[in-house]
């Protein structure tokens, strides 16, 4: 398992989430290529438009293969933090106020 899919930190993020137990026995399936299939999920539903991370989760959400109906926004949310930590995609604002916080794909130059 790799350091990126920390099913026991992201259990403790959903427990304090008050996600039910449906939830975190969806997360606690979860494999890694779930993880890559999501993380898709959301990269495809960026491009160079800065988008509000909490509408792009919402929306990855209700996109998602039946497989992931269990699986809560929070996992999703976690996953854009992750995306992000890895330079995967820009961020402007605090990724903890999703509300506020808006993301996008990184420039292929590197240069806006």
């Amino acid at each position: 398992m790799s350091a990126m899919f920390d099913k026991e930190g992201l259990a403790a993020a959903l427990a304090g989430m008050g996600d039910g137990q449906e939830a975190r026995e969806a997360v606690a399936r979860l494999q890694e290529f779930d993880r890559v299939k999501i993380d898709q999920l959301i990269l495809s539903s960026l491009d160079r438009a800065w988008k509000n991370a909490g509408f792009v989760t919402a929306g990855v959400l209700i996109a998602a293969p039946d497989e992931y109906e269990d699986i809560p926004e929070a996992y999703y949310a976690s996953r854009v933090c992750a995306l992000a930590n890895a330079s995967r995609i820009e961020v402007k604002g605090d990724l903890e106020v999703l509300k506020t916080c808006e993301i996008r794909l990184w420039p292929a130059s590197g240069v806006d």
